[in-house]
């Protein structure tokens, strides 16, 4: 059976075993300033310690964590302490860190909490302290967490490692740099687009400079980036840095076509290692499908796990491209030009699948916002099916169904919507489904036939996604009538969902004043 590890619009911090990967610090640079205060009342300055040319070890842990002290008895942060370490020949500095804030100091020599006694009785002789800095410094998201800083700063996530594996990373820590060195450290270009237009996209290119080198940086600096050969930005900066410090750095805006985007940013003015003053950036520009007749069908098999499906429909492009920003939007009836949204756990029968209906839309973009609260899509087992399609005009988007916590299909709509589907029938045991007076000022019929026995519900909903009237009407049969009063509601455009058994039939409502 799958286990939730991450909830959308949630994220909570995990216990993990070896094989998951840390957020480090931001382009990987640990930040200055961090002095740790052992349990001993001793001080250590960070800073100072890599200004000398030797690299930090840093075990994150918290002292309710199973897999922390597991790794910790086992005995190979104190060997490599007694080996490479302060306890040997110098080479490298160990820390381990209480990350919890919500853990007092006093819990990492008391056997009586959390895990156990951390010193071991006072066998361990690298220091130890509650330091709640930790966190911050590496973006911690997990624990244990263990990372080894290089003197230059450059932060890596070692994890629960061998000795041998260990003295092999510190051994390959860079050393101290001086001079004129400049790297080209990462990239915040945000590097995939849903465009609804063909043309050409603007596009930010932020990258990060570091002062690589224990000396200070204050001069200026030509930062180019092409594509194909063509120069996209160029752009003279000013950098007055700190010894390994860095700066994020804007070039402007840059206009990319649709597809795949190779650019290499460089720093074309001279100094001391060149090996540094590039990197690739790729940016990918999804363009809208064309769906052509604007009566669509969203049909979607499961992977044995529907209940960790969820989608929200809306007109225009994408909003948000953060399915942790998305969906909370979506459910709290805010996103933008909002049409429909079914949450997370709507489905729960795990094989079946679902067909959803959206006649009548008018030309213009649209996208689904599919959401998988586990991580893996419909990929599952034997996996699942995701289609996006118009029968009208016999066009289909395929969705890989592998789209981990979401995907984002974008399509045109050419040809306004006829409100009914040439050959598909909007569900199974419904025979017709029509709405009226349309517009109106006042009530709305709405009207459909049954042809089984079928668990019916009759929901309007908002342009915000709010649902303004609910009528739940169990197990019918056969025509139907839903009255809506509509005096007390605004003028606009309503979505009439008719939900018989798991298919949602749509219908437009516009009420005018």
């Amino acid at each position: 059976m799958k286990k939730i590890l991450r909830g959308l619009g949630a994220v909570a911090a995990l216990t993990m075993a070896t094989g998951a990967s840390a957020q480090l610090p931001d382009y990987g640079i640990y930040p200055s300033g961090h002095v740790v205060t052992d349990i001993d009342g001793g001080t250590h300055d960070i800073d100072a310690i890599l200004d000398s040319g030797k690299p930090v070890i840093i075990d994150a842990f918290a002292d309710w964590c199973g897999p922390c002290w597991t790794y910790h008895v086992g005995g190979t942060l104190e060997d490599l302490y007694m080996s490479i370490g302060d306890g040997g020949t110098g080479e490298v500095a160990i820390f381990g860190l209480e990350a919890d804030p919500g853990v007092p100091e006093s819990n990492i020599s008391d056997a009586g909490t959390g895990a156990g006694d951390w010193t071991l009785g006072g066998a361990i002789l690298y220091p130890l302290a509650d330091d709640n800095e930790i966190a911050g410094n590496i973006n911690l998201a997990y624990y244990p967490t263990l990372v080894l800083v290089c003197p230059d700063r450059s932060t890596t996530e070692v994890g629960q490692v061998s000795l041998g594996a260990w003295e092999s990373a510190v051994a390959a820590c860079p050393g101290l740099d001086s001079g004129d060195d400049p790297a080209i450290v990462g990239s915040t270009t945000e590097t995939n687009f849903s465009s609804c237009e063909d043309g050409a996209t603007d596009v930010e290119l932020v990258i990060a400079i570091q002062n690589n080198s224990s000396d200070a940086m204050d001069g200026t600096y030509n930062v180019q980036a092409t594509l194909g050969g063509a120069t996209i930005a160029d752009v003279d900066v000013d950098l007055t840095l700190a010894p390994y410090a860095y700066e994020e750095v804007s070039l402007g805006m840059a206009s990319v076509d649709p597809g795949t985007n190779n650019i290499n940013i460089s720093i074309t003015t001279a100094n001391d290692d060149a090996s540094n003053d590039d990197l690739d950036v790729t940016v990918n520009v999804n363009v809208a499908e064309d769906l052509g007749i604007g009566d669509i069908v969203l049909e979607v098999e499961f992977d044995g796990y529907g209940s960790e499906f969820g989608y929200g429909f809306a007109s225009d492009g994408v909003a948000e491209a953060d399915p942790f920003s998305a969906y909370p939007l979506f459910g709290g009836d805010s996103y933008p030009g909002q049409i429909d949204f079914k949450a997370i756990g709507t489905w729960t029968d795990a094989d079946a699948g679902f067909t959803s209906t959206y006649p009548s839309l008018g030309v213009g973009c649209y996208h689904f916002y599919i959401f998988d609260n586990y991580g893996d899509g419909l990929a599952f087992g034997d996996g699942g099916t995701l289609t996006v399609n118009s029968p009208n005009s016999g066009l289909t988007i395929d969705v890989d169904p592998a789209y981990g916590y979401a995907a984002t299909p974008l399509f045109k709509v050419s040809t306004e919507g006829t409100g009914g589907f040439a050959g598909v029938e909007e569900a199974t045991t419904l025979e017709f489904a029509k709405v009226w007076p349309n517009p109106t000022n006042a009530d709305a019929n709405v009207q459909f036939e049954v042809n089984e026995l079928s668990r019916v519900k009759v929901e309007l909903v908002n342009a915000l996604g709010q649902v303004v009237f609910s009528n739940n009407m169990g197990d019918v049969n056969g025509v139907q009538n839903v009255m809506i009063d509509g005096s007390d509601l605004g003028e606009g455009i309503y979505m009439i969902n008719i939900t018989v058994n798991e298919n949602v039939i749509t219908k437009r409502l516009s009420i005018v004043k």
